[in-house]
């Protein structure tokens, strides 16, 4: 008998709760998505005041008060640092499929199912296929992490220019305003968060952890 992998998904996400600790709720799996834990401070989606058991989807536009919030939608989990703000835009009109996500301020932690998906700040633009990103944006620049995968990196000053990474175990990357692209160190996230939001779909990091080189 074949096992269905979103009920898997539920299942990694109910004993994951356990470990990481009290104040979790499962996601709304049936609409797309959700917060993955209690909300300690406020939130909103779409404008609104979120709840713990708002509903998220891949149209959605979710803001930050002054604590980290961590939602599923889909196949892709993400950690939302404190004031900030992230955008999404769905594939051909659907709920759960991501087609663009634009962060317009702070930072974002985003691990990804399959499938080909645009990162955009305000000075650079990723475009992925399954992979894990950290990113920070300012008006005069972007720092982006590729955690693990493969991505396509432009300075939005350059877009036709773009950029193949591949990493393991975390490439930081500093895109300024004025096009130019530097290596930077790993800042801001860490890999236990990565370990947490890729258990809440019910997936491993591909390196081991903790990571030994």
């Amino acid at each position: 008998m074949s096992t269905c992998q979103h009920c898997q998904s539920r299942r990694q996400f109910l004993s994951t709760s356990l470990v990481l600790g009290a104040g979790l709720i499962l996601p709304d799996w049936s609409f797309a998505g959700g917060f993955s834990h209690s909300l300690g401070d406020k939130v909103w989606v779409n404008g609104r005041l979120a709840h713990q058991k708002s509903r998220i989807n891949a149209n959605s536009t979710i803001k930050t008060g002054s604590q980290d919030t961590a939602f599923v939608i889909g196949n892709n989990a993400f950690k939302l640092r404190a004031n900030s703000e992230v955008k999404f835009t769905a594939l051909n009109g659907g709920k759960a499929a991501i087609s663009t996500l634009r962060l317009i301020t702070g930072g974002l932690l985003s691990v990804f199912g399959a499938g080909n998906k645009k990162l955009i700040t305000n000075t650079a633009t990723i475009g992925i296929r399954g992979t894990g990103v950290y990113m920070e944006s300012s008006p005069q620049s972007s720092y982006v992490c590729l955690c693990y995968g493969k991505v396509d990196l432009a300075a939005n000053q350059t877009p036709d220019t773009q950029i193949p990474l591949e990493a393991k175990h975390h490439l930081g990357q500093l895109i300024s305003d004025n096009g130019s692209i530097d290596n930077h160190a790993m800042q801001g996230h860490t890999d236990e968060e990565l370990v947490e939001l890729e258990a809440l779909v019910g997936r491993k990091v591909p390196f081991t952890y903790p990571y030994t080189g």
